[in-house]
């Protein structure tokens, strides 16, 4: 209970942080005490039931999702990419759900029952509010909110490379705007709120910026990914030599330069590129493992990449690292520790690795992924990972 409470449904792993029910709790304090208690259990359930929604979208579309209730809301979280058109589709799952199976459901019974004691009409106002209003404010187009997700989308569709920029300054007017009327409605925890997403957009705005003084980030990694790792270097080198590039885009060229080299097979260049990184910044876990495989370290390489692996959820450095694993022949010893990480973690760590050497073209090798989780799941524990002569 000190983290939390942990428990799934439906195979769905859910965690509620205690963070959660102390910040439901402030929202209704000025209520009686009894009916504090009844707008956390509803605003408990009502959540839980908001992020099912996005929870069995993600499934029907072949992602596993996973949720926390945390002080600001609900998370469903899944290891997978979406279209624009689905990532409509989960969004609007979430406050659809609360707003038809609770919400509409609270309306009739309070606009048709002939008779209601005062303590039914409290009840069925708090669940009420928490699945129609909160799920119609959910769907204000702001950036993280569902709304803003779903416009984030749809601009997508329209412009992809621009479309989630866009998105983040809609969001940042909308959500001053919304503050502002907050504030004068005499409703201050929500001008907060809202005052707290303006900035988070600014400041997204500003990582959008960054990403575009690097703007030849992405065609390195398609290069390098495609296996042309010196055009992978050439580009990842010109962001470097910019007038004015952010330092999360220095230190990402600066890595890929380092994947380009240990690519072409200059490990000694790879390994001074990557022990060069700025005071602050570090090499992906990614690229230590796939150095340290390179070097002949193997039992150092194959525990950093399971580390990187299972905690690098998205994003270029753990696939390159699978890739890594393939080319030095560790995939058998990398999915056996993987395994090693338990029931739950072991085999989601092994299914998004199997799934990234898929993704690269190396079938034979997610094939094997896929035979060894399966062997683990069927009863068969896997063999621990050994010294290099030993695998």
């Amino acid at each position: 209970m000190a983290n939390g409470l942990r428990f799934s449904i439906g195979g769905i792993p859910v965690r509620i942080e205690l963070t959660f029910f102390l910040v439901i709790a402030l929202l209704g304090f000025a209520q009686p005490p009894v009916f504090i208690a009844t707008w956390v259990a509803l605003a408990t359930v009502s959540v839980l039931l908001h992020e099912l929604g996005h929870a069995v979208a993600f499934r029907s579309y072949g992602i596993r999702p996973s949720i926390v209730l945390h002080g600001f809301g609900g998370l469903t979280s899944g290891s997978g990419d979406l279209s624009p058109g689905r990532s409509i589709v989960v969004s609007l799952a979430g406050p659809l759900s609360a707003l038809v199976l609770l919400g509409l459901p609270a309306w009739w019974v309070l606009t048709t029952a002939p008779s209601l004691s005062a303590d039914a009409e409290v009840i069925l106002g708090q669940m009420l509010w928490i699945n129609v209003i909160w799920s119609l404010l959910n769907l204000v187009p702001v950036l993280p909110l569902d709304g803003g997700n779903v416009t984030a989308s749809a601009l997508e569709l329209v412009t992809p490379r621009h479309g989630r920029r866009i998105a983040h300054v809609v969001s940042a007017v909308v959500a001053g705007l919304v503050a502002v009327w907050f504030l004068l409605s005499g409703l201050p925890f929500g001008g907060m709120l809202m005052a707290l997403f303006v900035v988070t957009n600014v400041r997204e705005l500003s990582a959008h910026k960054e990403v575009d003084d690097g703007e030849g980030l992405r065609e390195a990694a398609r290069a390098l990914l495609a296996g042309q790792p010196d055009r992978a270097e050439a580009l990842a080198r010109g962001v470097l030599g910019r007038r004015r590039v952010g330092p999360s885009a220095a230190a990402s060229a600066r890595e890929l330069v380092a994947w380009s080299r240990l690519a072409a097979g200059d490990v000694d260049a790879a390994a001074a590129m990557a022990g060069g990184f700025p005071a602050g910044q570090q090499p992906s876990a990614s690229l230590r493992g796939a150095l340290a495989l390179a070097q002949a370290n193997t039992t150092e390489g194959v525990a950093v990449l399971a580390w990187s692996q299972a905690h690098d959820q998205d994003g270029l450095w753990p696939t390159l690292g699978a890739v890594a694993a393939a080319q030095y022949g560790q995939v058998e010893a990398l999915t056996r520790e993987l395994l090693l990480l338990g029931p739950g973690a072991g085999p989601t760590a092994a299914e998004q690795f199997r799934r990234r050497l898929a993704s690269t073209g190396h079938g034979a090798a997610a094939a094997t992924v896929g035979r060894l989780a399966a062997g683990a799941a069927g009863g068969a524990p896997p063999a621990a990972s050994g010294p290099p002569w030993m695998n």
